[in-house]
């Protein structure tokens, strides 16, 4: 789950009137519209927290007409619980972030969702920014039903003081990798922070490693065309390479009762070598670690088939507009707000690596490494969509849930047993 996640102003843009399905102006406050969305609000530093807030309160200054009754979830896993929930029992809110592919699809197939493709056709916002070719894992039967606000890759972020300080070299392999474990856990330096409460967090690594053992081709099989494969033996192998790291000590003492914002913190303050997470988080880490923090894809495994240019990539998270919505033109306004060029151009200059075009940045405000991942995602060979995306709710949770047993002590093979079970009985095959 990815989350996270999780990178002035011009007037003659946010002042442009939208076009909209309603023309007439309304009194103050008239409609109102229900708005959810997550973001880390114990941390105000956050960008999402920043980025959100600031929208809500320009939004209130230019349209009067429309107030915006704005739900906040910081965690995501509570957040996707909450959102699926609400669909569900047909209670969907009038505009709401998603998640893309697998986790939005349900939502399209019970008829919760509205296509926006007249909107992005006949909004001139909308005609303008939107990137079409970022819209793929947004479609479905030939219709859009969301719109990513982010491009996200998960790397393994360092600490160049750190890895300074013990004559550290970014890893090339498997061994590299963990000789620079032994060499940070033997002078008391946390090697990899990971915080495994939140279950999807220690799926992070796991998937690279299987990306490194096997390649894309059982993922695709699995992820994208819901086969039920999870017996074969690539997927406990995979799980003996993750237990290495843990026994080895790469993970905190306490990592599979630490959560994700507790384990940010150990390596924001200089405690850890390594953390293992998605870009929405360069923001926040720069924030703390500025030119000291490096990133880089996870390492080869010599035994391994995959390829190395092989990384985790996504279109991230996105916003919708309910399908039971009695405001469409109100919730449209506020979605072509979001995606005007002026609220996307502080998105990108956050630090954030943004999905849409025609929006000029100051990129000296953007830090190096953020300029350093757009150039890492141009070099990619392909790109592998984080595997409880496009496995979706239900199948997507069964698979974090098992690679958390899986670091708390449950047999691979019995865990990834079960695994097979639950997929047999929802995909039946």
């Amino acid at each position: 789950m990815r989350k996270k996640l999780v990178l002035f102003l011009w007037a003659t843009v946010l002042f442009f009137p939208l076009v909209t399905f309603a023309d007439t102006a309304k009194a103050a406050g008239s409609e109102e519209i229900t708005y959810w969305y997550q973001a880390n609000v114990a941390d105000p530093t956050d960008s999402g927290v920043k980025w959100h807030n600031n929208n809500l309160s320009i939004f209130k200054e230019q349209h009067p007409e429309i107030k915006v009754n704005a739900t906040v979830v910081s965690n995501g896993d509570e957040y996707l619980n909450k959102i699926s929930t609400a669909m569900a029992a047909g209670q969907t809110p009038d505009i709401f972030q998603t998640w893309m592919s697998g986790r939005l699809k349900p939502f399209v197939d019970a008829g919760r969702v509205l296509p926006l493709d007249a909107a992005i056709e006949k909004n001139p916002i909308l005609k303008k920014t939107v990137n079409k070719s970022f819209l793929d894992t947004a479609t479905f039967d030939g219709k859009v039903y969301a719109i990513p606000n982010s491009l996200t890759a998960e790397v393994v972020f360092y600490n160049k003081a750190i890895f300074r300080k013990y004559n550290l070299s970014v890893p090339k392999t498997w061994n590299d990798l963990m000789n620079i474990v032994k060499t940070l856990r033997s002078n008391g330096v946390v090697p990899m922070s990971l915080g495994n409460s939140d279950p999807w967090t220690g799926s992070i690594p796991y998937m690279a490693i299987f990306d490194r053992l096997v390649g894309k081709d059982l993922y695709a099989k699995v992820c994208l065309q819901n086969k039920a494969l999870w017996n074969d033996p690539a997927f406990v192998k995979t799980s003996e390479y993750l237990l290495k790291l843990k026994d080895a000590g790469a993970f905190p003492d306490n990592f599979n009762s630490l959560s994700n914002d507790e384990s940010e913190v150990i390596f924001q303050n200089g405690k850890a070598g390594m953390r293992f997470m998605g870009t929405w988080e360069v923001a926040g880490l720069y924030d703390k670690l500025g030119k000291d923090l490096g990133f880089f894809n996870f390492p080869a495994i010599p035994e391994g088939t995959g390829k190395m240019d092989g990384c985790l990539l996504n279109k991230d998270s996105g916003y919708a507009i309910g399908s039971q919505t009695k405001h469409a033109a109100a919730a449209e306004t506020f979605l072509a707000f979001i995606f005007s060029p002026a609220r996307q151009k502080e998105w990108a200059e956050y630090g954030n690596l943004i999905t849409t075009q025609n929006v000029p940045y100051d990129k000296s405000k953007i830090p190096q490494i953020t300029n350093d991942l757009l150039a890492f995602f141009g070099k990619a060979g392909y790109g592998i969509i984080p595997w409880d995306n496009p496995l979706g709710v239900n199948i997507g949770k069964e698979f974090n849930q098992t690679t958390k047993a899986v670091l708390g002590g449950e047999d691979p093979t019995e865990a990834f047993g079960n695994l097979q079970q639950i997929a047999v009985s929802e995909w039946g095959n």
